[in-house]
């Protein structure tokens, strides 16, 4: 039975109906025109470097080669046996052991900025810091009901790709792509830094060359014709290309300053979420301490908190500062001690703040006293 009330593909539709129509293309025209990319796939193995010919009908292991001062040797040797990989794009793979791949949610805004997302909040979901390793990161799934993305992110130490990009380039391979092995399709991220990135194709500039002298040959022709009919005409097409330039120009102009605009609302609008409020922390504080309890002094600087006073029971505090949505690493600074005058214990807590109001822990009930 025909479901009317079924969500369509379109994507997905068209992705298959341009896979279904390549097959009727030659293989060697989708070579050409780009659609069908060989690779020369390079693994890093502790006994030298591991090769294989990834095509569109799947991966072939081609053995290895040593990775030391006979390694570009062998390479002119090995590549002069195998002519038909000379144009294959070189891709280095790494496997997990040198590469880190996460998957994580995050919330639909943040696709638009994911790198500089991603930069921000990289000490907190690796062990490492933005600047310490190369990341490349892709939106796996959405989800319209939750207004969340899945990202699927992999990032290696610099020092170790550094390090291996050296020993390569060395031995002659000047990879085009870096990924993670088990990745399906190549190019999804690029790992590579820029640094070691080969030079542009020269097609761009061969063809800028044959546009000009085809530009020269139609205006060469246009000069010679006598008939002033065409000459009027020719200003007159110029007339509308630099109508249509001035008018491209505003439009780009007015493009860029509505990402700015966005840039700064998404920014600020991330300030609000993830800065602490203090009048929500005193408020929270006021919440969750118990009536029995005495702040004697409070401490804040750049999201930290440090408060000093007495209580009954100092070691309940924890518990309840921690449950709170406002609060997060909650531990004593010092010893607890007992004030011999009124009996009550003496501490020192420290915690880290965090906005509560958008906190996915649940609101802490304050203890009745007794």
């Amino acid at each position: 039975m025909l479901k009317l009330d079924t969500s369509i593909d379109f994507g997905q539709f068209f992705r298959w109906w341009a896979m279904e129509l390549s097959i009727l293309v030659p293989a060697k025209l989708q070579k050409l025109l780009g659609a069908m990319p060989d690779y020369l796939v390079l693994i890093r193995e502790e006994d030298g470097l591991a090769l294989a010919h990834l095509t569109r009908d799947g991966q072939e292991d081609l053995g290895g080669l040593p990775l030391d001062e006979t390694g570009g040797a062998a390479r002119e040797e090995w590549l002069a046996g195998k002519p038909d990989l000379g144009e294959a794009r070189v891709l280095l793979r790494l496997k997990p052991g040198q590469a880190l791949r996460k998957t994580f949610k995050l919330p639909s805004a943040a696709e638009e900025n994911l790198s500089q997302v991603l930069a921000f909040e990289m000490d907190r979901l690796t062990p490492f810091k933005a600047d310490q390793v190369y990341y490349g990161a892709r939106v796996a799934s959405r989800s319209s009901a939750t207004r969340q993305i899945t990202v699927d992110l992999v990032l290696t130490p610099r020092a170790k790709l550094d390090a291996l990009l050296e020993d390569l380039a060395a031995a002659g391979w000047r990879p085009e792509i870096v990924d993670m092995a088990d990745e399906a399709k190549p190019g999804a991220y690029n790992l590579l830094p820029d640094k070691f990135r080969p030079p542009k194709s020269r097609w761009p500039h061969i063809a800028n060359i044959v546009l000009g002298t085809l530009i020269a040959i139609l205006l060469g022709t246009l000069a010679a014709l006598p008939i002033l009919s065409a000459r009027s005409e020719a200003e007159a097409l110029e007339e509308q290309v630099r109508k249509a330039n001035k008018i491209a120009k505003e439009v780009e102009a007015l493009r860029q300053e509505a990402e700015t605009l966005q840039h700064q609302a998404h920014f600020l609008r991330d300030k609000k979420r993830d800065e602490p409020v203090l009048v929500d922390m005193l408020e929270e504080l006021t919440r969750v301490m118990p009536d029995s309890t005495w702040l004697n002094g409070l401490q804040y600087k750049d999201r930290h908190v440090v408060m000093q006073g007495q209580s009954p029971s100092a070691s309940s505090l924890i518990e309840l500062i921690e449950a709170s949505p406002y609060f997060q690493n909650t531990s004593f600074v010092s010893p607890v001690t007992k004030d011999t005058g009124s009996g009550l214990e003496r501490f020192q807590i420290a915690s880290d703040v965090v906005n509560g109001r958008f906190s996915e822990k649940p609101v802490a009930q304050k203890p009745a006293a007794k």
